[in-house]
């Protein structure tokens, strides 16, 4: 079930983030570390889980990116329901939140792992997001036309 995330959900979601399969190397790690302890969001905010029987599945988060766009913040899956049709679930909800908002598009910058999983949902490259604070690394950057 997807529902709007609560800030008491914040721990799991935390959790979720710092246990990333895709963020296994050392840099990504220590960005990860960094980030997470400064991550806060209300109830207001566009933070919305995947939960089954009490344990989160996955988690999105958008931000305004300008006008009729949003930007695909956050989006995380749980190492063990990878492969499970979780992140096509959450990335259709996404698109159907974006759209709600009348957004017309999401831009997306990639974990360079997950740059295949956005291209199947219908995402296109438009470029390279450069490495910036603590990520220290290009990241794929991707158009979502709703």
């Amino acid at each position: 079930m997807i529902r709007r995330a609560r800030p008491d959900d914040r721990a799991a979601l935390v959790r979720l983030m710092e246990e990333s399969n895709g963020y296994e190397a050392p840099a990504a790690r220590a960005m990860i570390a960094e980030f997470t302890p400064r991550w806060t969001f209300t109830e207001a905010d566009e933070v919305w889980l995947d939960e089954e029987a009490g344990e989160v599945l996955g988690f999105h988060q958008l931000i305004p990116h300008g006008p009729g766009v949003l930007e695909l913040d956050l989006f995380f899956t749980a190492n063990a329901a990878q492969g499970r049709g979780v992140g096509r679930h959450l990335f259709d909800h996404m698109a159907e939140r974006a759209r709600a908002l009348g957004a017309t598009s999401v831009v997306i910058s990639s974990n360079p792992r997950a740059g295949d999983f956005y291209r199947r949902m219908g995402a296109v490259d438009i470029g390279v997001s450069p490495p910036v604070g603590a990520i220290t690394w290009e990241r794929p950057k991707f158009r979502l036309d709703l």
